[in-house]
């Protein structure tokens, strides 16, 4: 964390920023270590505060090493204004994302002589690039996928709800040590399929139609993303075709990412793949973005994005084709820019599984 604190304090003196007051839960834990549901984070040139209500004062001060934990009573905005006249702040930033406008107010009208300035990004940025510890747990969040969907592909067949097939990922990665799934699981199946976020509902998969899967696992508070899509008994030539494209779109996108690349770049390669076979009208979202402690975060691979990706960020790379009233197609891997190239953290195979 101190490295963290560091890296941050830089920023603070490049936008000319006595301090940053920081609300956000999951930069409040990347920050601080701190892992309770509420909280707040003042961090100035030379001092660090974790702001807690009396329920996680124990709490702040094990996990917090290095903080300075103050207990605030309600309203939370009469603790912070003493800490900011206390420390002589005059310029103050806070996440305009995360503080309403009638914590602001309060502030600006407790506080005198104090310039506030609303910022966005600056602890997002510095989780772009994970650290060692951070990829170590998203790698076994994606070991995890890899083993649920090796058991999935033998518990799926025609019949099983859509339901029952998300309810058995998220146990099986549970029962292996997940913390709980990355986000509402998405098993889709036969025009379902051409939902790219097709919740599992209660619908029976049958024979002749795609399942995508859509799914992670949680570790130490840090995400994966995977998806595959199968084919429940034999694939018609249509079916072959639009796999083979997503995955010829995802294989040119795979083996261009490396460090000094836009995203936007990487977002073309794999479009361009899919618009030349006559598919583009059907691909609408982004190729991939960023995950850590959110499941989506920063870089997000879009068309355009001039975001310059470098080693140390974990990006899906996930393009997809999505038919309505027909199915759809989405394979779906991390991986990890490295000083040279990039790391596929997913294992399993991408070519089409046929379920007998």
């Amino acid at each position: 964390m101190p490295v963290r604190l560091k890296k941050l304090r830089r920023r603070l003196a490049e936008t000319n920023l006595d301090g940053l007051l920081i609300g956000n839960r999951e930069n409040c834990l990347y920050m601080s270590g701190f892992t309770g549901s509420e909280g707040w984070l003042l961090v100035t040139r030379d001092r660090a505060f974790l702001c807690v209500d009396f329920r996680y004062v124990g709490q702040a001060r094990e996990e917090a090493g290095g903080w300075e934990v103050v207990e605030y009573r309600r309203p939370f905005t009469g603790t912070l204004s003493q800490l900011v006249v206390d420390t002589g702040l005059k310029t103050l930033g806070f996440e305009e994302e995360h503080i309403s406008y009638q914590i602001y107010q309060r502030l600006v009208d407790k506080v005198q002589g104090v310039q506030w300035f609303p910022v966005s990004g600056l602890v997002e940025t510095l989780r772009m690039r994970k650290d060692a510890t951070e990829i170590e747990s998203i790698k076994r969040a994606s070991r995890l996928d890899d083993l649920a969907f090796e058991h999935i592909i033998k518990y799926l067949e025609p019949g099983r709800r859509e339901k029952e097939v998300a309810l058995e990922l998220e146990f099986f990665a549970r029962r292996r040590g997940g913390e709980g799934a990355s986000f509402d699981i998405i098993v889709a199946s036969g025009p379902r399929a051409a939902l790219p976020h097709g919740v599992a509902s209660k619908k029976l998969i049958q024979a002749g139609e795609f399942v995508i899967m859509d799914f992670g696992t949680i570790v130490n508070g840090y995400h994966s993303d995977f998806t595959r899509t199968v084919i429940v008994g034999e694939a018609t030539a249509k079916q072959t075709e639009v796999y083979e494209v997503v995955l010829e779109a995802q294989r040119a996108a795979v083996a261009a990412l490396a460090p000094g690349v836009t995203a936007g770049e990487i977002d073309a390669l794999a479009r361009r793949v899919i618009n030349d076979r006559g598919f583009g009208a059907f691909f609408g979202h982004g190729l991939g973005h960023g995950v850590g402690l959110n499941i989506h975060e920063g870089p997000n691979l879009f068309p355009g994005a001039d975001t310059v990706l470098l080693p140390g960020m974990l990006v899906t790379i996930e393009p997809g084709i999505y038919i309505p009233g027909w199915g759809g197609v989405r394979i779906e891997d991390l991986l990890l820019i490295t000083e040279t190239g990039s790391e596929v953290l997913h294992r399993s195979t991408r070519e089409l599984i046929r379920i007998q």
